[in-house]
């Protein structure tokens, strides 16, 4: 895996329809995974393993490369196994990340670091390139859950675009403040406190002539209202907490065709992303 950034792109997880396995609650069911807001979750009967499955189906075999699963409760404890085939029948076997579950954390973090951020597990299962993907299922083992049950608000499934030349130095990320403070008569200062979501702001100075028409394509069919997965860096395991974002685009200005080279014609590509916190 290469330490430059990746999108979700394009994203399929609509052509995945068909949803089954575990066992959920009918006032948050299992169709809540494909649907926002975030806030708007599926959440299983209990934390037993029979109930904490998921069975994604597509309409035909797509190309993908990595699934998410957003704004998620599992525990530090939990670990997952993800299964792939490239038959909507579910025969031909094309990934398996092991018998053995790999943990859902890559690193162990404070209840501090944990409260109030939106939890993402990121499986890149095709790297490079993509897989045919038919169907796939996620198994989750988190039995001890202090909530007792698990809960997700979004399942997301899409094919990686992995940029050739990374964003450059100087790029910008953090938060935007969304609390209001209030100050009364006397002085006093009262706070209502909101949810910041995340932000990136950056630009893609050396983009290939094909790179570039993905960037846009992928704001001309998501533009704000169709979010995409963003990995800044896929190899720095130990932030995927703080990196990795669930987002809609923010008008980022133009791009710009900059100049010609043995490689072709290059662009600069300017991006603005902000978190999907509800």
């Amino acid at each position: 895996m290469a330490d430059r950034a990746y999108f979700g792109f394009p994203p399929v997880t609509e052509q995945f329809p068909t949803l089954s396995g575990g066992n959920w609650l009918s006032t948050y069911p299992q169709s809540n995974l494909q649907t926002l807001p975030l806030s708007q979750v599926a959440r299983t009967l209990d934390a037993s393993t029979g109930s904490t499955s998921i069975v994604a189906v597509a309409s035909s075999p797509q190309l993908c490369s990595v699934v998410a699963l957003v704004g998620h409760n599992l525990s530090q404890a939990a670990t997952i196994r993800l299964r792939c085939w490239s038959d909507t029948a579910g025969t031909v076997l094309v990934f398996d990340s092991g018998a053995s579950p790999e943990n859902v954390w890559p690193a162990s973090y404070t209840a501090a670091e944990l409260e109030g951020a939106i939890k993402t597990w990121v499986r890149r299962f095709a790297d490079p390139g993509t897989i045919t993907v038919g169907a796939l299922e996620i198994d989750i083992a988190d039995t001890s859950n202090a909530d007792g049950y698990v809960e997700f608000g979004f399942l997301e499934i899409a094919a990686a675009f992995d940029v050739t030349y990374n964003f450059e130095p100087g790029s910008q990320y953090g938060f935007r403040w969304r609390s209001l403070p209030v100050e009364a008569i006397g002085g006093a200062r009262y706070l209502d406190d909101r949810e910041h979501p995340r932000v990136w702001k950056g630009n893609f100075p050396f983009t290939t002539r094909a790179d570039a028409m993905i960037f846009f394509e992928m704001q001309r069919q998501l533009r704000m209202h169709k979010p995409v997965l963003f990995v800044p860096w896929p190899t720095e395991t130990t932030h995927l907490l703080r990196t990795v974002m669930f987002a809609q685009q923010l008008d980022p200005g133009l791009s710009t065709m900059r100049f010609m080279t043995s490689l072709g014609l290059i662009d600069g590509v300017p991006l603005s992303l902000e978190e999907i916190i509800g």
